[in-house]
């Protein structure tokens, strides 16, 4: 509750005082360390957990390496994401694996998580390619944010931000025919830009 406010440093007080922690408890503490930048934290208290005689479980490496792709401690990832398929027995899942490539994009390891894409024992979701495609903005690398599109169009994505990318791309690098192109071809591929909304209570 009091990390959902902003307040990390008392909900990390409360955690230190509970007495016999589960799984559950470290899942939460290493989450909101993470969405609150103290990704190093997090990952201190993932491997207390073990110490401790915890078994991690899908979710736990999920918060894991989530707080590696925005901590930048990308060692710390790969060897979160090895285990992963050693502890668990069983191949990583899609959000193991959005969160990895997410975590090499962030660090321009672009080729890395190109591969790890091509080697992945799930079919890759757009949610996979967007991440790649966001590294490809950061990088300016066009060549792969194209044929990352061709992805998208196979996978008959009607999400319009990969798309929107790869106008911005070629918009930051002055190609302005290019970008119009990209937007021409959501068109053609009938997809829109959705609308932001929000509410008021």
């Amino acid at each position: 509750m009091y990390a959902n406010c902003g307040d990390i440093d008392k909900s990390f007080a409360t955690f230190i005082k509970i007495g016999n922690k589960d799984v559950f408890c470290y899942n939460v503490m290493i989450k909101s360390l993470a969405v609150h930048g103290r990704a190093e934290d997090a990952i201190k208290s993932f491997h207390l957990m073990q110490r401790r005689g915890l078994k991690p479980n899908d979710y736990t490496y999920s918060c894991a390496l989530f707080a590696c792709s925005h901590g930048g401690l990308v060692e710390e990832g790969r060897e979160i994401f090895k285990a992963v398929k050693t502890h668990l027995n069983s191949n990583p899942k899609l959000e193991h694996y959005c969160s990895m490539i997410d975590l090499l994009c962030r660090n321009d390891q672009l080729e890395e998580a190109e591969s790890l894409i091509k080697d992945m024992q799930v079919e890759p979701d757009i949610a996979i390619w967007g991440a790649l495609l966001g590294g490809c903005r950061e990088r300016g690398n066009l060549k792969l944010a194209e044929s990352i599109i061709s992805k998208a169009i196979e996978l008959r994505s009607e999400e319009s931000g990969v798309h929107v990318l790869l106008s911005n791309i070629h918009a930051s690098m002055g190609q302005w025919s290019d970008a119009l192109q990209a937007r021409k071809l959501m068109e053609e591929n009938r997809i829109r830009k959705k609308t932001g909304t929000s509410s008021i209570i």
